[in-house]
Order: C-alpha cells, then sequence, then structure tokens
C-alpha cells in the first residue's frame, strides 16, 4: 500500500491500480502589520493558516477500479464534511493528521458506447482540519 485518504487506499496490486501525482502541499504564515507614522510599517507574526494539499487521481476500469464509485466517494467525503487522515509511506501528513476535501473536480476521460465512465481523472484540494477549532488540536 501506498497510503490513503480515509478508505480511498492508493496501491498497486495484481488485483488493481489506484495511485496519485503532483502531490504538493502549501504553508502559509500569517502576520499582521502595524503601521508607523513616516516609516516602514512593522509586522507581527499571529501564526499560520491551516496547510493545503492537492494531489491529481486517475480512475481506470482497465485497472481494476471503477471510475464513478470513486468520484462518488470523494463527493461524499466533501458533502459530508468528512475529516480523514492522509497517509503516505505509513507516516500521517499534517501537524494534526486530519484533512477535509476543500474541493474537487471530476474529469471524464473515455467513456463506452453507452456513456458509462471508464477513464476518469480528479484534482482534490485537502485542508488541514483542526478538530475543536481551537488551533492547538484540541
Amino acid at each position: 500500500m501506498i497510503g490513503s485518504f480515509g478508505d480511498i487506499v492508493f496501491e498497486v496490486s495484481s488485483e488493481s491500480v489506484k495511485t496519485f501525482q503532483d502531490l504538493q502541499f502549501q504553508y502559509k504564515a500569517n502576520y499582521a502589520q502595524h503601521d508607523v507614522h513616516g516609516s516602514v510599517g512593522l509586522l507581527e507574526y499571529t501564526g499560520r493558516t491551516p496547510t493545503t494539499c492537492s494531489l491529481k487521481m486517475r480512475f481506470d476500469s482497465a485497472l481494476n477500479v471503477e471510475p464513478m464509485d470513486e468520484i462518488v466517494a470523494l463527493y461524499v467525503m466533501m458533502r459530508d464534511g468528512v475529516a480523514a487522515y492522509l497517509i503516505l509511506d505509513g507516516d500521517i501528513q499534517g501537524d494534526y493528521g486530519l484533512w477535509v476535501i476543500e474541493s474537487f473536480t471530476e474529469e471524464w476521460k473515455v467513456t463506452n458506447n453507452t456513456g458509462k465512465m471508464i477513464v476518469a481523472e480528479s484534482s482534490i484540494q485537502l485542508k488541514e482540519y483542526i478538530e475543536g477549532g481551537d488551533g492547538n488540536g484540541a
């Protein structure tokens, strides 16, 4: 197993191939600016924003993955606000471990002659989820 996000397992096996590409994390600090008359404003570090993460996935029925099932699973997680662990190489990612789907796209790459999705690609944007909302993971 390469990793997982909640119930979505990234793996390569003789039975199926479900991987991702273009994994990217973004970290951002927050600063307040205090204006000083006749001088340069002073910056004060006020904390950081939740880390964001983006990745692309390809779902291909020829690789024993049902694309529509995967798209629906992503949609349900986003719609229901499910917070899940992002695990890569056995390590939980992020300072607090939990992530939510902030948004995602689905792109129908290939359909069969009846319009059934055969290959799909999805880009998802995750945001670090801090339980309790106090910024301390409590």
